[in-house]
């Protein structure tokens, strides 16, 4: 008896009953697939997913001048070594008003929260004539891999003896000027007081850029900063170290 069904695949060309035979394998196989297994929740793989940041770490606005230091101990001071916290009294005290870093072991000092658009001012000095005296305040602080297993994405203002001024980017932040883990090198001229003398210091935070002003010389700025907020600190490096008057002001109106 003849297979009507067939018959009439004879009429086809040979080239259209090819792909016509692979669909009814596919759907064959198909019907005895496997069910399949419930998905997994969709993770991002850990070397590029981003810290989340939770709602304490949204910058606060510096409306009205703020005491960091208010002189008399170290409130709302912290020491950090690596990632981890550490016995601020073993670097720090307070002595008639001023706040007196031994300089090691080496580390940072952190505090207040997180801010962004405000002017940063402090005053220090260097009790000894040693010429390799250095540290620096750390603007923009952001927690994530650190340079040198030790310190934190940021930008540092420099302090050191002749170079304060001086910018280094550190970790992974980034600027137009900069990149990561660079010295930028753009002090105008050495405006520091001899040592033992009081200078001071004011970095303007306006949006992504950084200006920094030393005894009231504008000395450097860095433009297109990642972070463009953070936490503020300043380092202990080995060196001891003295600081006053440390306060974050509103922004002044921007320069016409």
């Amino acid at each position: 008896m003849l297979n009507v069904s067939r018959l009439r695949l004879m009429r086809y060309p040979a080239y259209l009953l090819l792909p016509l035979s692979l669909i009814i394998t596919a759907a064959h196989a198909a019907s005895y697939a496997a069910p399949a297994k419930s998905a997994a929740p969709a993770t991002a793989p850990a070397a590029t997913a981003a810290p989340a940041k939770s709602t304490s770490e949204k910058p606060m606005p510096v409306t009205a001048p703020v005491d960091l230091f208010n002189g008399k101990d170290l409130s709302g001071w912290s020491y950090i070594i690596g990632d981890a916290p550490s016995d601020i009294t073993k670097v720090c005290s307070v002595k008639e008003g001023v706040l007196v870093c031994v300089g090691s072991p080496n580390g940072y000092l952190q505090v207040g929260g997180v801010r962004e658009n405000y002017l940063l001012h402090f005053e220090w000095r260097w009790p000894t004539t040693n010429p390799k005296n250095n540290g620096g305040g750390l603007i923009n602080m952001t927690a994530g891999a650190l340079q040198e297993n030790l310190w934190p994405i940021c930008f540092q203002a420099q302090l050191k003896t002749q170079s304060a001024g001086d910018y280094i980017v550190m970790s992974s932040a980034t600027s137009a000027e900069a990149g990561p883990g660079k010295t930028l090198v753009k002090q105008k001229a050495v405006s520091e007081k001899p040592v033992g003398e009081w200078n001071a210091a004011d970095v303007v935070v306006r949006g992504d850029t950084i200006t920094y002003i030393v005894n009231g010389v504008e000395q450097n700025k860095l433009t297109k900063c990642v972070p463009s907020f953070g936490k503020i600190g300043f380092q202990v490096e080995g060196y001891a170290y003295e600081m006053r008057n440390v306060k974050l002001l509103p922004l002044p109106s921007a320069t016409p």
